[in-house]
């Protein structure tokens, strides 16, 4: 699961074991080592909830998606879930979890295996 942040959003991209592993298990996580005791995780969780969350507590970042939007994504062809979260008065924190593509042309040193095959190519 590779994972952006830009100003106010963030974006997960996942390989097709990660979208299955989510459909069955229901949690996919990552873990940046930044040094022995410092690192950064990051994780996808379905649930039962009503609707998407995110939550960042103690270097962890945890998207909850509920299994209602998030088991028919892990089972059909729609490529992307985008939402917007309110995190106070006006500001919103963008969330777009995606499948992870092949790049149209390949780049060295990088392990395209899993990735979803590209529908422009």
């Amino acid at each position: 699961m590779k994972l952006r942040i830009l100003g106010n959003s963030i974006r997960l991209r996942l390989t097709q074991t990660e979208v299955s592993n989510l459909a069955l298990i229901g949690k996919i996580r990552e873990t940046t080592q930044f040094g022995p005791d410092n690192f950064l995780e990051y994780e996808l969780i379905m649930t039962r909830e009503s609707a998407l969350v995110v939550n960042f507590q103690q270097g962890k970042i945890s998207v909850i998606l509920p299994e209602i939007i998030g088991k028919p994504w892990t089972k059909g062809s729609e490529i992307s879930l985008h939402r917007f979260i309110r995190i106070g008065g006006e500001s919103e924190l963008s969330v777009l979890i995606e499948k992870d593509f092949k790049c149209k042309t390949q780049r060295a040193g990088e392990n395209e295996d899993d990735m979803f095959p590209n529908p422009d190519c």
